[in-house]
């Protein structure tokens, strides 16, 4: 058998180079030519397939970039390459549904962050900002693909600044809103999978309902579903969630809420008794209602988000703002380039450091960060536990990661492993088989990709070989890049581009269009 594996561990790992110069000699003497040499054969798995079902002892055979044969004790034919996984769990490989990978992807082409996750493809042009002309970027990405897979959105915000320029802090014209209507139209017709917006975004914000539903049913008529970071995440947050259900019904698409979360002080603890209303809300106007949370308690942001109505100067409004977000201790900033020196302090660390209040320490960062890059980035510790973990238990509900390629926050590196360890494993929030599902199969049913999501025949090999029993997150506040533990082995359509933990710089990820433009 051929393992990829040279050291002792718990896989009983073999010898690469003596596995190669016998497959060399094989080949001298003829014996593996009836055989394609790109066969892969894994054998001895515990697989996931990722329809939710319990895992199975089994084997998979890969031919090029698809899946052949899914079952127990296949055989090796001439030419395999054959690989033990000594008990391993096999899974699809994961999809991120909110990623920030398309920022800076041509420089970080490996994306290390993303694919030692088991992260296989990410679904990108987030929070309404997409990249501009999307055709350009796909096109590019053809022909300088990354390690995974790319699928995108176009962004409310992107077209509207397109249409509006720099004066968007007002509600669009009729003139406008039908230029933009044209302008996401030939966006979607690059191979977007539906409209993002961004509402609690300054870009976003004085959108109007109705907009957001004219520019919906342009996603809608091409197959399309919407998703959207609300327009509060905190006080109005069930008025949020009122909107995005308005919008999918009055548009007719389903919606998707991203990286949901109740984040702020006055809403915590209400996901168990106010969340299933929603729902059923959303079932009884006949609305596809999902989201995508991820596995933190904080986020990270601009500090203009906690003032949803921009009056940042108004101390009574500011001090509630920072009440209801935790408290001046609870809001970490990651970025500020007027005064790096408050760069990984709080806000009352800030105050202390200048002599002033919380609340006029914000007034102060905001008024010298009011230059287009120069706004301050903050991570606040603003959620639930108990909220968190009802959301990812929820059979409605994906992951992801809200992360770029490289992030201050450490869900960019860790998300997907922490879910496995800390919330399968360690707290049973859930069961193995339902986060996998969750991760792989729901997803693609989101996005529409037929081949992809599955462990069977006839599916795209994008897979991952992980150990139940070690598989956690590394990455902190402190380190925010570190690698997790127990993700052991990544393949992207047929490819290996993790081994053993370690990236291969192998680069076959695809770009993913939706399917009514490939027909």
């Amino acid at each position: 058998m051929f393992d990829r594996n040279v050291n002792q561990t718990p896989r009983m790992r073999g010898n690469r180079a003596l596995t190669r110069i016998g497959f060399l000699l094989l080949s001298i003497f003829g014996i593996v030519c009836s055989a394609s040499t790109s066969d892969i054969l894994l054998k001895n798995l515990s697989i996931y397939d990722g329809s939710g079902k319990k895992a199975f002892h089994g084997d998979v055979r890969i031919h090029d970039d698809h899946i052949t044969n899914v079952g127990k004790h296949l055989r090796a034919q001439p030419g395999d390459q054959v690989v033990d996984e000594h008990g391993l769990a096999l899974a699809p490989g994961f999809t991120d549904m909110h990623s920030h990978a398309d920022a800076g992807i041509f420089k970080d082409l490996n994306s290390e962050n993303v694919i030692r996750q088991g992260v296989t493809t990410v679904l990108v042009g987030q929070d309404g900002v997409s990249e501009y002309p999307l055709a350009d970027f796909l096109n590019k990405l053809d022909k300088q693909p990354a390690a995974m897979n790319f699928a995108s959105m176009v962004g409310q915000s992107t077209i509207r600044m397109q249409v509006m320029g720099k004066d968007f802090l007002r509600p669009s014209t009729p003139d406008e809103l039908a230029k933009m209507r044209d302008l996401l139209a030939k966006e979607m017709s690059a191979g977007s999978f539906g409209l993002s917006t961004g509402l609690e975004y300054e870009s976003a914000h004085f959108s109007t309902t109705e907009e957001v539903v004219a520019l919906s049913k342009i996603a809608a008529a091409d197959g399309g579903f919407y998703i959207s970071h609300v327009r509060d995440e905190g006080n109005g947050v069930f008025d949020s969630f009122r909107e995005i259900i308005k919008i999918g019904a009055d548009a007719h698409l389903p919606v998707e809420i991203s990286h949901i979360k109740l984040a702020t002080t006055p809403v915590w603890h209400m996901a168990a008794t106010r969340m299933p209303a929603v729902f059923e809300d959303a079932r009884r106007q006949g609305v596809d209602l999902k989201a995508d949370v991820y596995p933190y308690t904080f986020w990270e942001s601009t500090i203009r988000v906690i003032v949803l109505d921009h009056d940042y100067f108004n101390p009574a409004k500011v001090s509630k703002a920072i009440a209801d977000n935790g408290g001046a201790d609870h809001l970490r900033f990651i970025d500020y380039d007027p005064d790096p020196s408050i760069v990984g302090k709080t806000l009352q660390d800030a105050a202390n450091m200048w002599h002033v209040t919380p609340v006029e320490a914000y007034m102060r960062i905001v008024k010298n960060g009011s230059e287009p890059g120069k706004d301050a980035s903050v991570m606040g510790e603003a959620m639930s536990e108990d909220d968190l973990r009802w959301f990812i238990a929820n059979p409605r509900i994906m992951f992801c990661s809200d992360g770029g390629l490289h992030d201050s926050h450490p869900r960019g590196a860790g998300s997907f492993p922490r879910v496995l360890g800390r919330y399968v494993r360690e707290q049973k929030v859930l069961s193995m088989q339902e986060a996998i599902h969750k991760m792989t199969e729901m997803p693609a049913q989101q996005l529409g990709l037929r081949d992809h999501g599955l462990v069977a025949p006839g599916y795209v090999a994008d897979l991952v070989v992980f150990d139940p029993a070690t598989v956690a997150d590394g990455s902190t506040v402190q380190n925010s890049e570190a690698p997790p533990a127990g993700i052991e082995d990544v393949m992207v359509s047929g490819v290996w581009v993790v081994d053993k933990g370690k990236v291969t710089g192998a680069h076959p990820g695809k770009v993913l269009r939706h399917p009514r433009t490939i027909q």
